[in-house]
């Protein structure tokens, strides 16, 4: 078959295999025999489906063609490719794009206009030669705020996007749409920073709170304890004795009392029995 013939005649001096416009709907295995050699790969115009885990063997690539394919899926072993400067996946059926690709320390180029990208991984601000990122064409509302702060970021096209970070008027202008990025940025940055204030200041009041509580806990320990002392001191405990005193010698008055004035009764009654024996009572 012919894309087999262009397989086996293998890269081109300076490194570059076509194997575009042919009918590949599966990545080819025979690959990995250019491990060492292969520094361009061009598979656009093709039936892919996806790029499979086997494309971490050809670490040397710098560019990658996958356009006009049907490619829905890309496994995170692209990660490996980490000397990739260009990456081609326009018109393809993709919904994201892998998240390895902040691997990519030399990426200078994504081009994924018209896919099917709701939203773009947060780790494009990691990559540091970054300079075109073309997602025209695709159904994301949103862009990683961070990518107006990434220096070798020159253009971002997003145009047919439904983007809510930037109005229809700014998006085709990247100054402008770097300003839009950069002032929600700092909006989130702001609110960021009250929450963690309003964090810290909740977990200051919990302590705080733990503390009182605490505190309070080891005053009514002392209560008790200064409650107990009290009845050792010398002067309480004369005090306490005096009064118990007071409180029996009038007990034992009273006592005496009517020891007496019972002892009057019953001489009374013995005496006028004796003077008028027969008297009765």
């Amino acid at each position: 078959m012919e894309e087999y013939d262009d397989l086996s005649a293998g890269p081109t001096e300076d490194g570059t295999l076509d194997l575009s416009h042919n009918t590949w709907s599966v990545f080819p295995d025979e690959l990995s025999q250019f491990s060492t050699t292969l520094l361009h790969l061009d598979m656009k115009n093709n039936r892919l489906t996806q790029i499979p885990g086997c494309i971490s063997c050809l670490a040397l690539l710098q560019s990658l063609d996958f356009s006009l394919n049907q490619i829905d899926y890309i496994d995170k072993g692209i990660g490996k490719c980490i000397r990739l400067r260009s990456l081609n996946v326009s018109r393809n059926r993709l919904s994201s794009l892998p998240s390895q690709l902040s691997k990519y320390i030399m990426l200078e180029k994504i081009i994924a206009d018209q896919n099917c990208f709701t939203s773009l991984p947060e780790t494009l601000i990691d990559l540091i030669a970054i300079s075109i990122i073309d997602v025209r064409d695709n159904q994301l509302s949103s862009l990683p705020l961070g990518l107006c702060r990434v220096p070798t970021l020159k253009s971002i096209l997003c145009e047919g996007n439904n983007l809510t970070v930037a109005p229809e008027n700014m998006r085709n202008d990247t100054k402008m749409l770097f300003h839009c990025l950069e002032m929600q940025l700092k909006f989130k940055e702001g609110i960021a920073a009250k929450s963690n204030q309003r964090d810290e200041l909740q977990a200051n009041a919990n302590e705080l709170r733990e503390k009182l509580n605490n505190t309070t806990n080891c005053i009514r320990e002392l209560e008790k304890d200064i409650a107990a002392l009290v009845w050792e001191r010398p002067d309480e405990y004369i005090r306490r004795k005096e009064r118990f005193v007071e409180l029996v010698k009038k007990l034992s008055d009273k006592i005496v009392f009517y020891w007496r004035l019972a002892k009057n009764i019953v001489l009374k009654w013995w005496n006028d029995r004796k003077t008028h024996p027969e008297t009765e009572y």
